[in-house]
């Protein structure tokens, strides 16, 4: 039913428009206009109809603001007695719908509100999709909807656009790997190679050899050329993991490499150039380790020409139902099991670990959740013994219990607790926004926000 909010500071002239009103089966409420705002907030309308002596008084910028500020989208009707052009016309140059002239035809009214809510109903849809359509919860192998995630997703897609040399900073199973194949994947150099080194998990020596390759006969046992990976990603992008564990020794050699773009196989005289991308990354502070002496700062200034940090997953918990759910459908279709969801007390449980090993930890009990049981969802009691030590408490019951009594690990943050409310809501009123609105005690265009503010799907 639509909600046709009636602004009249004569009873006279509102009761006349309410009888005309009520014919086309709508849901009324009648104010003045000095009570507007706050009526605005409490019955959220599809329709204003403001039946005034004077159209000057609509005209007004306080007046016409508060309901712009309030839903820039929502229909103004306005009735008068008066017929004067140039008022009328600065009606609707302020954005007001339609105007009619009082005494009016009652069923030329209904239309008019009749088709000015079905216009509104339409563009709240139209909002809804293109935020649907819009928002990117999946990049690559990377998947996320927190504004920290869809930030990185604009970050990547905007660097992966050009050379600059790339440093991903994040603590480890964060998925600097995944953020250095996707600049990749989505730059110029796609259909070229993309080769990937960890600087920690190879000696000194045989790394200088891994990076730059060597001659024949450079050392004992050289019996033959090697091409090495800075010469194998020529035209392509070459990801130094781990960069803080290389040798000082080796840091000045990838410096000149960085600053020439060319470099001499070991054992070799001649000058190799090469068009190479750089990417590094680091679980560590190389800023810190630069004051320290313990990394060279000007290859850490080279390095450090974009930078993109990756925050741990405890600082975006709303990703961890949509990435749990993607780990799921993996490993699920990998091993031809059933699993189709979570319990409750499975997913309260995964959003209330701290994940110190970040995704990586939790793609890992996924998987072994679905290795390990036969069922058609993951349980409390199919997690890892570290996630079940704490005592469950369903989500609900944090907002009966008292704040002196409540542990500060249980108390979810706002956000979290703000979307699980609106969920809840949206869920019961089978994806009515204004009912929903309604027993939030929220108004609609405020709901509206917060949904487009979490990525919630209605």
């Amino acid at each position: 039913m639509d909600k046709i909010l009636l602004v009249s500071p004569k009873k006279s002239l509102s009761k006349s428009i309410g009888k005309m009103l009520n014919k086309s089966a709508t849901e009324l409420c009648v104010t003045t206009l000095a009570g507007l705002a706050e009526k605005l907030s409490e019955e959220s309308p599809h329709c204003i109809v403001i039946a005034v002596e004077n159209p000057d008084e609509v005209s007004k910028d306080s007046f016409l603001k508060s309901i712009r500020q309030f839903d820039d989208n929502l229909p103004v009707i306005v009735l008068s007695r008066s017929k004067e052009v140039d008022a009328i016309v600065e009606l609707m140059k302020r954005g007001v719908y339609d105007y009619l002239s009082l005494p009016t035809n009652p069923q030329k009214l209904a239309l008019s509100v009749h088709n000015a809510c079905r216009l509104y109903d339409l563009t709240k849809k139209v909002f809804l999709l293109e935020k649907q359509l819009g928002q990117v919860t999946h990049l690559d192998d990377m998947v996320g909807k927190s504004p920290a995630m869809q930030t990185l997703f604009q970050t990547i897609q905007n660097v992966a656009k050009t050379d600059a040399t790339v440093l991903i900073l994040g603590e480890s199973g964060t998925g600097k790997e995944l953020v250095a194949k996707a600049i990749h994947r989505l730059s110029p150099r796609d259909s070229r190679r993309f080769i990937d080194i960890n600087c920690g998990a190879i000696p000194r020596e045989l790394l200088e050899n891994e990076l730059f390759g060597h001659e024949r006969g450079a050392y004992t046992g050289a019996d033959k050329r090697y091409i090495g990976c800075c010469e194998r990603a020529n035209g392509g992008s070459l990801f130094l993991d781990e960069i803080s564990e290389m040798d000082p020794s080796l840091q000045v050699k990838l410096l000149r490499f960085l600053q020439e773009r060319q470099f001499t196989r070991v054992g070799g005289l001649e000058p190799i150039k090469v068009d190479v991308r750089i990417i590094a990354a680091t679980n560590r502070n190389l800023q810190e380790l630069a004051s320290k002496n313990e990394f060279r700062e000007d290859l850490f200034y080279r390095l450090n020409v974009v930078a993109i940090a990756l925050p741990p997953l405890r600082e975006r918990r709303e990703d961890i139902p949509l990435l749990a759910q993607h780990f799921l459908e993996k490993y699920t279709q990998k091993n031809e099991k059933i699993f189709l969801d979570f319990s409750p007390e499975a997913m309260e449980a995964l959003l209330q670990y701290e994940w110190p090993g970040n995704i990586r930890e939790l793609e890992n009990t996924i998987e072994r959740a679905v290795v390990l049981h036969n069922d058609t969802k993951i349980k409390w009691q199919h997690l890892p013994d570290g996630m079940r030590k704490k005592e469950r408490t369903a989500i609900p019951l944090l907002f009966s219990t008292p704040m002196h009594k409540m542990d500060a690990e249980k108390i979810l943050p706002l956000t979290l607790v703000e979307r699980y409310a609106i969920e809840a809501a949206l869920k019961a009123c089978t994806g009515n926004v204004a009912h929903a609105a309604k027993v939030l005690k929220i108004g609609q265009a405020t709901l509206y926000r917060k949904i487009k503010q979490y990525g919630i799907r209605v």
